[in-house]
This record gives C-alpha cells, structure tokens and sequence, in this order.
C-alpha cells in the first residue's frame, strides 16, 4: 500500500501503474529476504541450496520512468541468484542496458519470424553485433526462435 505523511498522519494514497510495479518489486524481494533470514536461523534447507530464490520477471520496467528504471535495474539482480528478465528493446535500451550488462551471466534475443508479407522488420544491437528481433517467416509459419547472444566479440 502506498500512503502519505500528510500533517503527521498516514493515509493511504492510490498508486500509478510504475508505483504499483515498484510496490510489487519491494513486495517479492521483501519475500526473499524474510525467506533466506528464516532460513538461516533455524539452519533449515528448504531446497537444496537456499542462497538461490531463481526469479522470472516479465517487462519490470514498462511503466517506469528512466530515473526509476535505473534504480531498479541496479536493484533486481541483486535480489536473486538467478534471474531472467524478459525485456522489449525499448525497456532496455539506455538506462536499464547500462547498469544490467555487467550482470549477465548469459542472454538471448527472441526472435519472432511473422508470417506477413507485410511485416516491419526490426533488430537490436547488442555488444557491438546486430540481432534480428522481427523477421519476415520463410514459410507460411508464424514462430519464434531463441538466439544466444555473444558478447565475447
């Protein structure tokens, strides 16, 4: 819940859409943490290894400002071991690109082949190689393909 200090007194507020994602990002890793420090007290293994809580996140970035998106981009890998971050070109271009990329244990591009004859092509470029993101299909199949980036150069 969000709320404001008005004149000394707590009222709950209504959130925007980036303020609700931000809650609900405080709200999993203050899951995580309760989690591990449970753990570690009571020295019980709730799955093999406890340091590791693997987290999917869809677009945690969509509805963010880029003062925020940066601060959450420096903060999401440090709540889990394991992390994948599903992302569109916008959300992580600048910003988000910047404070992530050194974090990456590996990436990929989804590549998506539209069965349009009309479809716009697009592509992103990522350590310095171009990735196609949008593809005209070779066949009458609409389907996407899972590209291992290479940032070794």
């Amino acid at each position: 819940m969000l709320v404001e200090n008005t004149s000394g007194l707590e009222m709950p507020v209504a959130a925007s859409t980036g303020e609700n994602q931000i809650l609900s990002l405080s709200f999993i890793a203050s899951i995580i943490d309760k989690l591990r420090e449970w753990s570690e007290k009571r020295k019980v293994l709730l799955v093999p290894d406890t340091s590791n809580f693997p987290i999917v996140m869809d677009s945690p970035f969509r509805s963010l400002d880029e003062i925020s998106r940066r601060q959450i981009a420096k903060i999401i890998p440090q709540m889990a071991n394991q992390l994948t971050v599903l992302v569109t070109k916008t959300q992580w271009r600048g910003k988000v690109e910047e404070e992530m990329t050194k974090r990456i244990g590996r990436e990929y591009v989804l590549t998506y082949y539209s069965s349009k004859p009309d479809c716009e092509q697009d592509d992103i470029i990522l350590g310095g190689e171009r990735y196609p993101l949008i593809k005209q299909s070779p066949n009458e199949y609409e389907y996407t393909e899972i590209m291992a980036v290479n940032r070794e150069g």
